[in-house]
């Protein structure tokens, strides 16, 4: 880096914290408390008898999956909590109350917005990225489910709009908060994802920082990087406490968020 010359923007890393319960649950530690209004977190594996899995359209899910998210909605102060069959796009779904009770399925997507107190919002994972938005402002909030295919469908980009479009939040005052998944080290792929990421490769198998591309397509948006952080947690490094695609779990945790019931 030549005399004078800025470094490059990052991400903040940080470490989620455990909370314990049923299930347990890691969460933002700043946002926990700075934002007092917002509830925010990602489940774990749970227990090797008894494991927290949250996957609802998986060949052989479990039967007991829609009481754990009912669950965890009531854990959480919330009457219901709202998911969808995720499919790696870029739709967003709006929710602008917290009609029903125990877990609501809407049209199929792979974000949830709302600016509504007692809305709870989830997205399944197990190496993809949940990807939390926060305008404190406006007290408006979206989380988003990023694989790779999400994020070449534009899934960040789509969330940003909605949150703009909505209640006129300007990237620049959101909070982004990019949660456990895979990291560098563990994420090899084929050149066709580097292909469909546009980047540059070598024709073999290589590592990819989704977390990184995440990050920098949102600042390319207009996010300052002061208010963007990533989690330390590797979803597949041995020990993690959350269920991994790559390591071979068919497991999903749930990354969740939403504004607490007045």
């Amino acid at each position: 880096m030549g005399r004078g010359a800025k470094p490059p923007l990052e991400a903040r890393t940080i470490e989620e914290e455990k909370r314990e319960g049923v299930p347990d649950r890691w969460v933002h530690p700043e946002w926990e408390g700075q934002l007092p209004w917002v509830v925010q977190g990602v489940t774990g594996r749970g227990r090797p008898d008894a494991p927290s899995d949250f996957a609802l359209f998986r060949e052989g899910s479990l039967d007991s999956a829609p009481a754990l998210w009912a669950s965890l909605a009531v854990s959480l102060g919330f009457s219901v909590v709202f998911h969808s069959r995720q499919v790696h796009g870029r739709d967003v779904l709006f929710h602008d109350g917290p009609e029903g009770y125990g877990l609501e399925i809407g049209p199929d997507a792979d974000g949830h917005a709302s600016g509504t107190p007692g809305v709870l919002m989830g997205v399944t994972v197990a190496d993809c990225v949940p990807v939390y938005l926060v305008d404190p402002l406006r007290k408006a909030v979206a989380v988003l489910h990023a694989g790779w295919r999400g994020v070449v469908a534009g899934v960040l980009e789509r969330g940003l709009q909605v949150l703009k479009d909505s209640f006129g939040s300007p990237a620049g005052d959101l909070l982004i908060h990019l949660g456990p998944a895979i990291c560098v080290t563990c994420y090899e792929v084929g050149p066709e994802v580097h292909d469909a990421l546009g980047l540059s490769h070598r024709g073999i198998p290589t590592p990819v920082d989704l977390l990184g591309i995440l990050a920098a397509r949102a600042m390319t948006a207009g996010v300052d990087p002061s208010k963007l952080t990533r989690s330390a947690h590797c979803t597949c490094c041995g020990g993690s406490p959350f269920f991994s695609h790559r390591r071979g779990d068919q497991e999903r945790q749930v990354g969740y968020l939403g504004i607490r019931p007045r």
